[in-house]
């Protein structure tokens, strides 16, 4: 699993690499920093997201081929499963933009940029086909989790190239005018179709009539819930950081001692942590049945460590399947812990603005993220 999850996780920075490398191709020189991206890091992100998007398809195949044995169970994984043909989609149209990247004049010419990045988009409509939620809904689940990936790839991947490939800072204030709104679309968008995709991502099917926050309560006992609290969590330092790097670091652009680009590495590194549990997430059981999943696989490890109530044990030892519910409760300690949270974000932009210390705005960013963790889950009953 966790080799799974690596590969997911360096599929979702190929792809960002990508978008992000491409788009800003495109984008006029007196418009962005003066960037150096080199070529070898988008053939290798190219070739990087076949071979990472083979693992769950070869793992399907592992987990199937008991008695027809392996290599006939991958060719009719390949030929008849979703995340087969995906794949089989994914890997051709790779080869196509190889071929478009290499092309003498790509990088003078205009139409040769617009095409490997529209190239790009078919392999990332290709993987998002075969992902969880469309193959649970179809064309809903499908258009919803590719504007959710699209909207992230593009604004943390130009975020991520700007950051790291970019060798000084001219033309910033440029660059923001159009990139800060693009990154609030984007934001948007993500959020909308976020909440859209979680909604079908941790639907009960044992309870038809549960609510939304019930099965986000209840998924918080598996993996999959505790990796998306963590998400949701590390998404407020990301939109902070962002919120900082867009708006609140406008009057330090003027001053040559200020160096926007490494808060800009910072805010791409807390994306870098989002993509990490994303991946883990993707391979993950999704909280469909809750009953079935702690009776086969127990409750998370992290949740097992910080919670000592019994729901846990409730449904491991229940002899009929029933409709079993999380609730929560808080008390003044979880109400202290969630104002510590909102201390350490004062906290942490007093330290960006006033002390300009990435250390301790980093230590803040992460003491906020445990105080509220910790007040969510201490409120399990």
């Amino acid at each position: 699993m966790i080799l799974v999850s690596l590969t997911e996780f360096i599929l979702y920075v190929s792809f960002s690499i990508l978008i992000g490398s491409l788009i800003l191709y495109i984008i006029p020189e007196n418009k962005k920093t003066t960037l150096k991206i080199p070529k070898k890091l988008l053939y290798l992100a190219t070739i990087l997201i076949p071979i990472t998007a083979f693992f769950p398809v070869y793992r399907t195949a592992n987990l199937l081929a008991v008695d027809l044995g392996f290599w006939f169970t991958l060719k009719n994984v390949l030929l008849t499963f979703e995340i087969g043909r995906s794949w089989l989609f994914i890997s051709i149209v790779s080869i196509v933009l190889i071929f478009v990247l290499r092309m003498k004049k790509f990088a003078i010419r205009l139409h040769l940029k617009i095409w490997a990045l529209a190239v790009t988009l078919l392999m990332l409509f290709g993987y998002t086909y075969s992902a969880h939620a469309a193959t649970i809904t179809e064309w809903q689940g499908f258009v919803v989790h590719t504007l959710h990936f699209l909207s992230i790839t593009i604004w943390i991947g130009i975020l991520f190239i700007i950051s790291w490939f970019s060798r000084d800072k001219d033309n910033w204030i440029p660059f923001l005018k159009w990139f800060t709104p693009v990154a609030i679309i984007c934001l948007i968008i993500a959020s909308i179709t976020g909440y859209l995709t979680m909604e079908i991502d941790i639907e009960s099917y044992d309870d038809v009539n549960s609510s939304v926050l019930q099965d986000y309560q209840n998924s918080l006992i598996v993996n999959y819930g505790q990796a998306l609290l963590i998400k949701h969590i590390l998404i407020i330092s990301l939109v902070l950081f962002a919120f900082i790097n867009g708006f609140l670091f406008r009057k330090c652009q003027a001053r040559d001692s200020f160096n926007p680009l490494k808060w800009a590495k910072l805010e791409s590194g807390y994306a870098l942590m989002i993509f990490g549990v994303t991946a883990f997430m993707g391979q993950s059981w999704p909280p469909h049945q809750i009953y079935n999943l702690i009776k086969a696989e127990g409750g998370s490890p992290l949740f097992n460590v910080l919670y000592d109530g019994d729901i846990v044990n409730i449904i491991q030892n229940a002899e009929h399947r029933d409709i079993f519910n999380v609730t929560m409760s808080f008390s003044p300690e979880n109400y202290l812990l969630f104002v510590l949270g909102f201390l350490f974000l004062f906290l942490t932009i007093y330290s960006v603005m006033r002390k300009k210390s990435v250390f301790f705005s980093i230590l803040f960013s992460f003491l906020m993220s445990i105080s509220i963790y910790a007040g969510i889950i201490l409120g399990i009953q």
